[in-house]
């Protein structure tokens, strides 16, 4: 960094703060592309560029991806052997040089790629490269304030050179790199929802980090300072464990930068224990990565000026795929979310997906189809103090026999509603009997559906859970806004939706009980809110079953408030067991 405002004058302390700031803005891009198709999650940046440009598009951003990853890996496999041997001057191990201790730094990173299976396992390797990050740098800031007061003349800086601009530009992009492993790093995280929160933490230490060793740097040997920042420091001890440190921190960087490359490429050649076994998995798995290593070592090794080639080559690959591309990809569908009429070249209609994502930003709401009845619950968002309790309620009745729980837009649930209402008195009318489930189901999901068939309307941004009891018993529908409806024994919408079905999969519906499954609704909806986002909701319950005469009504007060207290009773058991975990 101190030669990067060397470059390009004290004008390259802003570039920092704003090369951060994009890095921040298309890490959050990308992970957000991850999640572009309904209920599904890519699983690389490959992956997303191909649904953006197709399988060209693909092949190119994994080329530049790749080629920019391992020619990290080998600059500082390069790094890592130069500083060893500079460590070692003066000892027995003097004589062996430094091909030798790229060599040996080469079979570190190896062993440690070997050992490892997916990023999580490396996980550890961040927290000791962070650490020796943090001393390198007290390190620098303070030997170089230090050699500040015995300077008779500070040496010349500039505030902006232009002719120099764009090196001082390609050598801060090439340093904020770490897009190309976001995607395996969300995967990773216990709570991808944090994921923006903690890529904005991130990269705000980051650039602090950069910014104080680049101001120390520059600012005490200006047009002097040398790169790496070590060779600018007066000689001592200081320096000799901040060089240790740095070897550290490249060798520990090198397995979680490669083991980006090495999932991806193991998933496209199907290495996994499910089509070769756990043995053949693993020794397929050495074999590959023993190869690339050997090939990036032997790079190291005799390529002559590798070292130079790599960073142009990097800067260039560094921009497009952490600049510029995440940023391209979020035009996928342009000129095609227009209208609902239309199709995307993919087979898409992206305003039907617009209106999930409307439904996707609600509270949650759930259905269980138990032995006995139907219970709904809904999560009700208090976006304000003032509001009325058991007001603008999410649950509504359809018909006797009919609850309808929703999450989305509240306008367009109760239009739906009233269309459920008209429906079933019609056919009441009509038959003399009440509409069965599935009917009912039907004709909403054909109404809905009509709504993405002209452009001169939107679809509804809703989804409805449908409850009711008919001849065939407890019935359970939810009717998505592309008119798609689906019986389910329990079923999830809105924000919360995949903690839900994740709990709902738990229980054993056809055993449980009415009174049983309000509990159990009351614990899945706390257990799915987000504290993080919305402090502040209200639940709201109701049930068809025999209790309530075979209609659809909200549950007793009574009933409410034992659920409530076994969903918060539940809750704090949970926090108990991290607790005593952690």
């Amino acid at each position: 960094m101190p030669y990067a405002l060397k470059s390009g004058g004290w004008a390259g302390m802003a570039y920092i703060a704003l090369a951060a700031a994009i890095s921040a803005y298309t890490g959050k891009i990308l992970v957000r592309c991850l999640y572009y198709k309904h209920g599904v999650r890519l699983q690389s940046y490959s992956e997303v560029a191909e649904a953006a440009f197709g399988p060209r598009g693909r092949l190119v951003v994994r080329t530049l991806k790749d080629v920019n990853l391992l020619g990290v890996v080998g600059i500082y496999i390069v790094l890592a052997g130069i500083s060893i041997d500079s460590l070692v001057v003066g000892t027995p191990v003097e004589q062996f040089g430094e091909r030798f201790w790229i060599a040996a730094s080469a079979v570190v990173v190896w062993a440690a790629i070997v050992a490892a299976r997916q990023i999580h396992d490396v996980f550890v390797l961040s927290i000791f490269g962070t650490l020796t990050t943090v001393v390198m740098v007290v390190i620098v800031i303070w030997l170089g304030v230090l050699d500040l007061e015995f300077m008779h003349a500070r040496p010349p800086t500039k505030a902006i050179d232009i002719r120099m601009m764009p090196i001082s530009l390609a050598s801060i992009c090439f340093s904020f790199g770490g897009n190309l492993n976001w995607p395996d790093l969300e995967a990773s995280m216990k709570s991808p929802k944090k994921w923006s929160k903690a890529l904005s933490l991130a990269t705000t230490f980051i650039a602090f980090i950069y910014a104080c060793v680049a101001a120390v740097g520059y600012g005490v040997y200006g047009g002097h300072v040398r790169s790496p920042i070590f060779l600018s420091l007066p000689s001592g001890i200081a320096v000799s464990i901040a060089k240790a440190m740095i070897t550290a921190h490249v060798l520990l960087a090198c397995p979680i930068l490669l083991t980006a490359v090495f999932i991806e490429a193991e998933r496209d050649l199907d290495i996994s224990s499910n089509t070769l076994g756990v043995f053949k998995e693993r020794l397929w798995r050495a074999v590959f990565r023993s190869l690339l290593m050997l090939v990036i070592a032997l790079f190291a090794l005799f390529v002559s000026d590798f070292s130079k080639i790599v960073p142009i080559l990097g800067a260039v690959a560094a921009s497009l795929v952490v600049f510029v591309i995440p940023d391209a990809m979020t035009s996928i569908g342009t000129g095609y979310d227009l209208s609902v009429s239309t199709y995307s070249p993919d087979g898409r209609v992206f305003q039907v997906e617009y209106a999930q994502k409307a439904v996707d930003n609600s509270g949650t709401a759930i259905g269980l189809r138990v032995k006995g009845g139907v219970v709904l619950a809904v999560e009700k968002i208090k976006h304000s103090r003032l509001l009325v309790p058991n007001s603008n309620k999410r649950i509504m009745t359809a018909g006797k026999h009919i609850g309808v729980a929703s999450a989305g837009w509240m306008s367009d649930t109760r239009h739906l509603v009233k269309r459920t209402r008209d429906e079933a008195h019609n056919y009441h009318d009509i038959y003399k009997t009440n509409a069965p489930a599935k009917i009912i189901a039907e004709r909403m999901g054909m109404y809905v559906q009509a709504y993405t068939l002209y452009s001169a309307v939107r679809p509804f941004g809703v989804s409805t859970i449908l409850a009711c009891i008919d001849e065939d018993g407890p019935q359970l529908y939810m009717i998505e806004p592309s008119g798609q409806y689906v019986g389910y024994r329990g079923c999830a919408a809105g924000k919360g939706k995949q903690a839900a079905k994740t709990e709902i999969e738990k229980l054993n519906l056809e055993e449980l009980t009415v009174r049983e499954a309000v509990k159990e609704a009351a614990r899945i909806i706390y257990a799915a809110h987000d504290d993080a986002k919305d402090k502040l909701f209200e639940l709201e319950l109701s049930w068809i079953c025999e209790e309530s005469n075979n209609l659809h009504t909200h549950v007793p007060q009574d009933v409410l408030d034992e659920a409530i207290e076994h969903a918060e009773k539940a809750l704090d058991d949970d926090d108990e067991m991290e607790d005593d975990e952690e």
